[in-house]
């Protein structure tokens, strides 16, 4: 679920009040109306992370190839030669260069044989280097496509070399999973199995495949999403009850569990006083009306989206908040260790996309009201700032935020104030984890986009100071939401991240329908084909760099799961989980430190990578500092 979802906001969470609505519904409807600015600031701005390449790009007139040939991917690359991964239609060869500052070093094409496949070995001499692939069709009349590759220097030769094809060792089978993310609303109080009855057919699905006539089971955990006033509705009273019947479901199908714990009270509820809760910048564009007759910058709500109940988080800053949330994940934690065989992990999040970030709401006239503002904060940030003013921006949008952010001696410091806010909150959630886990359930952090416009004001450029990076308040588990349709090179990347930043955590991320889309468009369907080999292709990479988990989140289609997903995941389940035969290695480039010095727009660590070679077949690692 990327920054897309912030345009979701509390439909999926409130789906206690819509029963007669399915999550598909919610999901579909929210995502059609939000606007596609949205998407523009969030990780799909980022396509150029994939090369350079357009992955649709505009047909020169008079071309007669139908589409391409494009140079998707440039890998196993030696001094001698490399395989080139294309993409076209009604190209049966093609003739390629390869230059170096302009000046061509190699000519050749594709082959005498008419291609029957998208992957095509080429041979050349080149020293280490960086190098520019040009593709054109032969066999009909197309424009030039190219990409950037680099030739690695060699290893083992006491020269510095960056990697070749050698690469993470493989581990032992067992340590590589595949789950599924029951997004929005999972734990369900009033259903029978403890989960939301919308899941059950998906859940099903992934568990009842078939290849080739084998029987096998996709996914190996699920993870539901529970809200913190549903598990707790009264101070120290908890549903395990529940918790137990959704424990003893994936106990009969063979499931590990883990849990979302999302730390949204409802107000009235008399766990928090007003003066604890998570308030918002007023929106200057509000005007009374019959159902908010008065401005409520606590109900977190989207537009005037329906609800039963109004709900809150406490203030990040609030020291009772942050006590009795770790209190209930210490509870949480202990409960799931009495059956460890059955659990995994535990993580929290504070936006309805399922990651962990200052909470914003979007309005209708593109208002952006930010947390942060309530009278504990003002408090708090008065002995954080030594006495200064509180920074305001001129108006509340986005391009002021990022003014004020950038260019304000104030704003820069309630940018750290805010990172500080988020941290120490997630901090004391890790603690209630290991407390009560003791060893046997792990703690996870989430995060959307990385080096995204659109940390100016969820606040995740700082992800290392956000999740304790080499402290003992680091998660035991790293994941990420990044990339999308189009952009899939942002999760190695987020990967890669992850392993220079999180030293010894193990590392997730995700896959939705919009990254698997055949049509590889972000707009979400309720019957969305899906394409297996995507998944496939970037999961290896994943798996290959040291990843641990695959995730699938919002809702794939449960009559298409088998024949759209089935044979990719039987595939990643023989090479990765299964046995480790997928663990080939993998290429590995020359890393870099990045320090987080500026809190508005697009960070230069993604453009760095990209220019390193970082990507599906080379892994150049990125240290947040």
């Amino acid at each position: 679920m990327k920054q897309l979802l912030i345009a979701v906001l509390l439909a999926c969470s409130q789906l206690v009040t819509a029963q007669s609505i399915s999550i598909d519904q919610v999901i579909d409807n929210k995502i059609k109306a939000s606007e596609a600015r949205q998407k523009a600031y969030a990780d799909s701005l980022f396509k150029k992370g994939n090369g350079g390449v357009d992955p649709k790009p505009e047909v020169p007139k008079g071309d007669s190839c139908t589409r391409g040939p494009v140079p998707n991917d440039v890998y196993n690359i030696t001094q001698s030669g490399a395989t080139v991964l294309f993409d076209g239609e009604g190209v049966f060869g093609w003739d390629f260069t390869i230059s170096q500052d302009g000046i061509v070093k190699v000519t050749g094409n594709s082959g005498a044989e008419r291609l029957q496949k998208n992957t095509v070995p080429i041979s050349y001499a080149l020293a280490p280097g960086e190098y520019v692939l040009a593709l054109k069709g032969n066999t009909c009349l197309s424009k030039v496509y190219t990409r950037t590759f680099t030739v690695p220097k060699p290893t083992g030769e006491g020269n510095g070399g960056d990697g070749g094809n050698s690469g993470p060792p493989p581990v032992s089978n067992g340590k590589r999973q595949i789950d599924m993310n029951l997004t929005g609303y999972g734990f369900d109080v009033d259903a029978p199995t403890g989960i939301n009855k919308d899941w059950l057919p998906r859940i099903e699905a992934f568990c009842n495949l078939t290849y080739n006539g084998k029987k096998f089971r996709g996914i190996d955990g699920i993870r539901i999403n529970m809200k913190w006033h549903d598990y707790e509705p009264k101070k120290d009273v908890f549903r395990d009850d529940k918790l137990l019947d959704v424990i003893n479901y994936c106990k009969q199908r063979g499931l590990k569990l883990s849990v979302a714990l999302i730390p949204w009270r409802v107000i009235g509820d008399d766990y928090l006083d007003r003066f604890e809760m998570l308030e918002h910048l007023p929106d200057p564009n509000w005007n009374p009306s019959k159902d908010e007759p008065t401005q409520d910058l606590i109900w977190h709500d989207k537009d005037q989206t329906p609800v039963r109940d109004k709900t809150y988080l406490p203030s990040f800053n609030s020291t009772t908040g942050r006590e009795r949330f770790k209190n209930a994940a210490r509870h949480l934690a202990e409960f799931m260790a009495k059956y460890p065989e059955y659990v995994d992990y535990i993580s929290t999040a504070t936006s309805p996309g399922e990651e962990y970030e200052t909470v914003i709401v979007r309005r209708a006239n593109n208002q952006i009201l930010l947390t942060g503002y309530g009278q504990i904060d003002l408090n708090a940030w008065r002995e954080y700032s030594g006495g200064m003013a509180v920074p305001y921006p001129a108006q509340n949008n986005e391009e002021h935020l990022a003014y004020l952010f950038n260019n304000s001696e104030a704003g820069r410091k309630w940018y750290e104030f805010r990172t500080k806010g988020l941290k120490d909150f997630h901090a004391a959630f890790v603690q209630g984890v290991r407390e009560g886990g003791k060893g046997k359930v792990r703690s996870m952090g989430m995060y959307a986009g990385c080096g995204a416009p659109s940390g100016t004001w969820t606040g995740l450029y700082k992800l290392n100071e956000i999740f304790s990076a080499g402290t003992s308040d680091q998660p035991d588990l790293i994941y990420s939401s990044e990339g999308d349709a189009g952009s899939q090179s942002s999760k190695p990347m987020a990967t890669d991240l992850n392993a220079a930043t999180f030293p010894g955590s193990g590392y997730a991320i995700e896959f939705d329908p919009n990254d698997l889309s055949v049509d590889q468009d972000w707009q979400t369907r309720e019957d969305e084909d899906v394409n297996g080999d995507i998944l496939y292709y970037w999961a290896s990479s994943f798996f290959r760099r040291g990843g641990e988990i695959v995730h699938f989140a919002m809702s794939f289609y449960a009559p298409k799961i088998n024949a759209q997903l089935g044979p990719a995941l039987y595939r990643l389940r023989s090479e990765f989980i299964d046995s480790d035969s997928g663990m080939t290695g993998i290429s590995q480039g020359e890393g870099f430190t990045f320090p987080i010095t500026r809190y508005a727009g697009l960070q230069e660590y993604r453009e760095i990578y990209s220019g390193r070679g970082g990507g599906v077949n080379k892994v150049v690692k990125i240290l947040l500092k």
